[in-house]
């Protein structure tokens, strides 16, 4: 899910060097700001940063692609995300409260479901609007379920992807059908048997809803994450994605040597593994953009590989038992560099034919002759079915 605009202006480093001297100053205040994040850095990171970027090359360990304990980055996150949760006024994000009863944990999957898959491919802000609009309309998921495709292909109107609205009213006809109209509680399931909803969308209503511990990865996680860990390398392939589905799935790990939830303490009861994915998402969406990063705003800028890299030139030392083998040759170590862009393919080009068949009566009137589109392909879209 990309669920925010992203600004198109080049991303801006405001740092500069000039002579040995000037250098050698700066690398001591920044070797003392380092020492002072030592402890959280190295906790986090299996080593710490020591060898120099050369060339298109930059040797370094497979382990710098790994978050080891996450909880300083955790408690970070969440105290960030508390400054800006509700600054942009999405309707469907709330504060997680877990003595909700099972039929309010439902209603709050619904709501997360539903807003989930409007935001695939669309801005948040027009959403917004639609979701409001929607719920209003079918306020649960078994009002859903007794409406026809014509009436929520009319709701969808302008949203486009319209497969994405009969693929949510199936889905809540197999839920009240199968489910006593009340949406499984873990993501296992939801991504098994709901149509329409896959590994991400999974984690997302899981976690926020039901507070299970499962990771999400939509495109603002992806990039966050790329650059987090320095990955540099073919980002949809599946060891790239296995690094950031692990890094991800890291992230909502509570279950290390402070605690976990089951422990009582507070410190561990105020954390929620859907507020740290929805504060990834918003981090990403909003500060790790994909142009213009705002990395002096980034909450996580002191563990960031790709930051560090782009300032210093200098990444963890690569072990010859642990050398990364993943990565690609490298030619630039800006932030923005990560994920690696591919080079997309140019678009096919093709010659369509439309007939349109009229009838004149005698009085004048004029008639067309209209074809009811598929209910699978993606010709004819609802705007077009009007006389």
């Amino acid at each position: 899910m990309i669920n925010d605009d992203h600004s198109t202006s080049d991303y801006d480093s405001s740092e500069s060097h000039s002579g040995a001297s000037s250098y050698q100053n700066k690398r001591k205040r920044k070797a003392s700001t380092r020492k002072n994040n030592s402890n959280n850095s190295q906790s986090l990171l299996r080593e710490p940063v020591q060898s120099v970027f050369s060339g298109d090359a930059y040797p370094h360990t497979s382990s710098s692609h790994v978050i080891i304990s996450p909880g300083a980055l955790q408690d970070t996150l969440l105290e960030w995300y508390g400054t800006v949760q509700a600054i942009r006024g999405m309707p469907w994000r709330k504060p997680y409260n877990p003595y909700l009863g099972p039929e309010e944990r439902s209603q709050r999957a619904y709501e997360i479901w539903v807003s989930e898959i409007m935001l695939q491919q669309t801005q948040v802000t027009t959403v917004i609007p639609y979701y409001m609009r929607w719920m209003e309309m079918y306020p649960t998921v078994r009002d859903l379920a007794t409406a026809d495709i014509d009436e929520v292909n009319a709701l969808w109107k302008g949203l486009g992807y319209y497969s994405r609205a009969s693929r949510l009213l199936a889905g809540a006809q197999k839920v009240v059908a199968n489910y006593h109209g009340m949406l499984p509680v873990n993501a296992r399931d939801l991504e098994a048997n709901i149509p329409g909803i896959g590994r991400y969308s999974a984690g997302a209503i899981a976690s926020i809803a039901y507070g299970e511990h499962v990771p999400i990865l939509d495109g603002n996680v992806h990039r966050l994450l790329s650059r987090f860990l320095a990955v540099y390398a073919p980002p949809k392939a599946k060891a790239t994605l296995d690094i950031l589905w692990a890094a991800a799935a890291a992230m909502v790990d509570f279950n290390e040597s402070r605690g976990s939830l089951s422990t009582g303490s507070t410190s561990e009861l105020l954390k929620y593994p859907g507020d740290i994915n929805q504060a990834l998402i918003e981090l990403g969406s909003t500060i790790c953009r994909v142009r213009d990063p705002s990395c002096d705003a980034c909450p996580l800028r002191p563990w960031c590989r790709a930051y560090e890299l782009s300032r210093t030139g200098y990444m963890p030392a690569a072990d010859i038992e642990d050398v990364c083998s993943f990565c690609e040759p490298l030619r630039e170590t800006n932030v923005t560099t990560f994920p690696m862009k591919m080079n997309r393919k140019k678009p096919r080009e093709e010659l369509d034919i439309v007939n349109v068949i009229e009838w004149t009566s005698s009085m004048g009137e004029r008639w067309f002759l209209m074809v009811r589109r598929p209910d699978r392909g993606k010709l004819l879209s609802p705007d077009m079915l009007s006389d």
